[in-house]
């Protein structure tokens, strides 16, 4: 087994990750706190920015990074993180060098790319940076954002060399809105030495120019994003119908592969007392599963649940984990569950603001006109004995009672 360092991480060796805007991180984890704002495809070579350039120095000596602290934490919690995930991997699933400079060599060989914000959801726990169909919305709950996007049109784009890309990432917003970019960014590309890796929120398919390219490729593998079934999956994914999006999956796993396809889910207060039956679903129609906790918006973290609330659910998780202790001696296939749930606890251990959540929610729901409360009666139920008891803005409580 290969010996994990303490910090450092192969990312920032090889790798860089570009976001809607065309700022540069080192990776699509990295806090974006701690990274410079001219950090951007307006450079000639970003990738080594001084700012990049110490992050490697870290890594090399292998120091701790404080912009790596989401893995870091995931560590803490479950031993399981991104960063171990390339360590212990027994595949080389981001086609990282094999010559021996692999973690020790400068060269840019993989690339999460995001063209735009362009989007046809307007998914609960994303955004206006992430979604175009979320400016109308966003205005109304006063969030401060600028329509920005479209970095197709930066010269870094058009000028790079990709020849030596071994591995893409493309994101959105939905990148199969943006099929003509990736066509064209391929074509640049070494395609028998390249494995791109597309996370979709399922909708769409490649169209036929596309697929031929992929079909080229050494490898492709798709992540669709899917937080529930059916209708509340429909709630959570607004744009989304679940007929289509549970028809391509199986288009995904039959077109490139049947170890090809991974389900991602993001685990918020609206699902987080039945992320366990996702994970199910995975074990039963063998899709490989990851998960995660929503890091944005805030008030969406299942940290703001009341505490006795909170202590009913860890209760439940723990059941979940000495159940997903028997099922990971039956697989053979990528399973985080336990992992998953381990670190759902140990946010239900945060403290949290109900409140926050309670006003924020109440308003999307008005502005959307809908709620969630017949997709989850059991979190409903839960939390309706709060609501008189928590501060609220004008009107919300008047609402909030005229539910049932």
């Amino acid at each position: 087994m290969t010996e994990i360092p303490k910090y450092s991480c192969l990312l920032p060796m090889h790798h860089m990750a570009i976001r809607p805007d065309g700022r540069v991180f080192p990776c699509c984890y990295f806090r974006h706190e701690y990274v410079p704002s001219d950090l951007n495809l307006s450079l000639e070579d970003p990738f080594n920015h001084p700012f990049m350039q110490n992050i490697r120095k870290s890594v090399l000596k292998d120091e701790m990074i404080p912009g790596c602290s989401k893995c870091y934490n995931d560590e803490k919690t479950s031993n399981n993180s991104m960063r171990t995930d390339i360590f212990r991997s027994p595949y080389n699933f981001l086609n990282l060098p094999t010559d021996g400079s692999k973690g020790k060599v400068a060269k840019l060989t993989n690339i999460d790319i995001t063209f735009s914000n362009v989007c046809n959801n307007k998914c609960r726990m994303c955004g206006p940076e992430l979604s175009t169909q979320w400016y109308s919305d966003a205005k109304k709950m006063g969030y401060p954002f600028e329509k920005r996007g479209i970095i197709y049109q930066n010269k870094w784009i058009e000028t790079a060399d990709v020849s030596d890309l071994t591995f893409i990432k493309f994101l959105g917003g939905e990148p199969l809105m943006e099929q003509e970019k990736m066509i064209q960014l391929l074509q640049k590309c070494n395609r028998k030495n390249l494995i791109v890796h597309i996370t979709t929120n399922g909708t769409l398919l490649p169209n036929t120019d596309l697929h031929k390219l992929l079909k080229e490729c050494e490898g492709v593998y798709m992540t669709v994003s899917v937080d529930q079934f059916g209708d509340f999956n429909d709630f959570l994914r607004k744009g989304s119908e679940w007929a289509t999006t549970l028809d391509n999956m199986f288009v995904f796993k039959q077109r490139y592969g049947k170890d090809t396809t991974t389900l991602h889910s993001v685990t918020s207060i609206y699902n987080v007392n039945l992320c366990n039956q996702l994970i199910e679903f995975c074990i039963k129609h063998k899709f490989y599963q990851k998960n995660a906790i929503v890091d944005g918006p805030n008030w969406m973290m299942p940290r703001n649940l009341p505490p006795l609330v909170k202590e009913k659910l860890i209760d439940l998780l723990n059941k979940w984990i000495k159940q997903a202790s028997k099922i990971l001696q039956k697989l053979d296939y990528l399973y985080d569950g336990k992992a998953h749930y381990k670190n759902i606890i140990s946010e239900l251990e945060q403290e949290g603001d109900f409140g926050m959540f309670l006003r924020n929610d109440t308003r999307l729901n008005i502005i959307r006109n809908e709620h969630w409360k017949d997709h989850n009666p059991y979190l409903w139920n839960e939390l309706k004995p709060y609501f008189d008891d928590t501060q609220l803005e004008e009107g919300q409580l008047e609402y909030l009672h005229s539910l049932g």
